[in-house]
């Protein structure tokens, strides 16, 4: 095991008190075994039901020292220089008495290493300075996908039949939402992926992503969305769709470029209503990505700096759940400029901004926003964000196959109606109420047993005051920052 050595040259170098929390509690023992073969110091194990046994094949076992007190007292009585790895030994560190041996070892036995081992361990304030922590690298890609093709040579020899994949690249997709996992805990899932039905899917990736986000979501600020689109799903956003294909591959991994410029994320800014929410969706979806939302209201917390805490938790949930797409919808209400004096609104730009430039994860960012007034100048500048694209109105063409999709999507059918008309009736209408406009008509038609019909959805269109006509002044203004800043979709 490659942690065992880098375990071994920390021993090596005279580290004194090291703490190791893994699952494996067996296959480390068995390290350590290894590693007393060729060291020149004793190696020893201690439990509290086995008491204190040498690390040797050919020494006997003994049964001795279960006790806490005589354990400490053979340890410093022992000048041999040794090797101590305790066993579950974080239910001994709140014991003054305890500590006070450790403390003793370190300062009165410096031919000794102590080793605490367990799966968890939280480490008293007073040894935090004295120790050392180490934590067992999670698995890389080939290791995980050895695990999965172990497992599906299982299933074959079991059931005499090969594993089915719902598309070619099923097993690499697994792998990859694998990613970030403890070892134990990326088997015990594609286990159930596997053994479930014998079938790799869809619905194994979301049950993959769902059991990740709950292991990784520890401050419940995050939300997983399982509701996904696809770019198809999208009428209009040409250039978006043209510019998120050039990147996916390499986002992905499959195409390596030059120096490590990977896509990032990008700002997508618009009129409400348009589509900025569904394209977030729409790039996991067709990416095959976990979609986590950011909620900046979530984040707030009245005790000094626990807001910040709370970000900077997310952020760590989102880059242990990577690759994966990170939606911060409408961000200007968490980074306001609006407030020069708000002070907890500062912080959390600094933090965000930091993790923006600094960020090493697979984490593609889709941040939106409809007020550019309340933006930060230090956000939208170039370099935050791969692209700032602006989503404007839907002109004609795209106003027609945002109202045919919202009509298919309810199975009514579109003869005999003068779509030419609906659409110029609908100019400055956003996607969003072209949809509520199909929604109105299908209740209006079921309440007067009547079709849908250019007269009804006519009608409907003059009884609606759209957004562009209430906001008229804040539209025109986005559209002369964007005209010069932005990208259109």
């Amino acid at each position: 095991m490659e942690s065992m050595h880098d375990l071994e040259v920390l021993i090596d170098s005279g580290r004194r008190l090291i703490v190791v929390e893994t699952e494996r509690e067996g296959c480390f023992i068995e390290g350590f075994r290894r590693i007393s073969k060729r060291s020149g110091s004793a190696y020893f194990v201690w439990t509290v039901t086995q008491g204190l046994l040498r690390l040797s094949r050919d020494y006997a076992a003994q049964t001795i020292n279960k006790d806490v007190n005589q354990l400490f007292a053979q340890i410093q009585a022992s000048e041999t220089p040794s090797v101590f790895v305790l066993v579950d030994f974080h239910h001994y560190l709140d014991e003054p008495v305890v500590l006070r041996h450790i403390k003793d070892v370190l300062l009165h036995a410096p031919q000794h290493c102590l080793v605490l081992l367990s799966q968890q361990i939280e480490m008293p304030d007073e040894l935090k300075s004295l120790s050392t922590e180490y934590r067992l690298p999670l698995p890389n890609k080939q290791q995980l996908s050895d695990m999965v093709n172990t497992l599906a040579l299982e299933w074959r020899d079991r059931h005499g039949s090969m594993v089915e994949l719902e598309h070619n690249d099923m097993i690499e997709k697994l792998v990859e939402n694998l990613c970030g996992l403890k070892f134990s805990d990326a088997q015990r899932m594609a286990r159930h992926a596997i053994f479930n039905d014998g079938i790799i899917d869809r619905t194994d990736l979301d049950d993959v992503a769902k059991n990740k986000f709950a292991l990784l979501n520890h401050n419940n600020v995050l939300n997983l969305v399982l509701d996904f689109a696809e770019l198809e799903d999208i009428a209009g956003f040409e250039n978006l769709k043209r510019w998120l294909k050039l990147r996916q591959p390499i986002f992905s991994g499959e195409v390596e470029l030059p120096g490590e410029d990977k896509p990032r994320g990008m700002l997508l800014l618009g009129v409400q209503g348009c589509g900025k929410s569904l394209a977030a969706k729409a790039v996991a979806g067709s990416w095959g990505l976990p979609l986590l939302h950011l909620d900046f209201g979530t984040l707030y917390n009245r005790f000094y700096g626990q807001t910040e805490e709370n970000l900077r938790t997310a952020l760590d949930t989102a880059a242990g759940l990577q690759p994966c797409v990170l939606w911060i919808d409408e961000i200007e209400k968490g980074l306001s400029a609006v407030s020069g004096t708000d002070d907890v609104s500062k912080r959390l730009l600094g933090t965000f901004l930091t993790w923006l430039a600094e960020r090493e994860a697979a984490v593609f960012v889709v941040a939106t926003a409809n007020d550019i007034q309340a933006l930060p100048p230090e956000l939208v500048r170039k370099g935050r964000f791969d692209e700032v694209f602006f989503v404007d109105l839907p002109d004609a063409p795209v106003r027609a196959a945002i109202f045919a999709l919202h009509m298919r999507r309810r199975e009514q059918s579109l003869e005999g109606l003068d779509l030419t008309a609906v659409v110029e009736q609908t100019r400055g209408f956003s996607g969003a109420e072209i949809e509520q406009l199909v929604v109105s008509a299908l209740y209006q038609s079921y309440g007067e047993q009547r079709p849908i019909d250019t007269e009804l959805l006519l009608s409907l269109i003059a009884s609606t005051a759209p957004l562009s006509v209430l906001m008229a002044e804040k539209i025109a203004y986005l559209r002369n920052w964007a005209s010069q800043r932005a990208v259109e979709v």
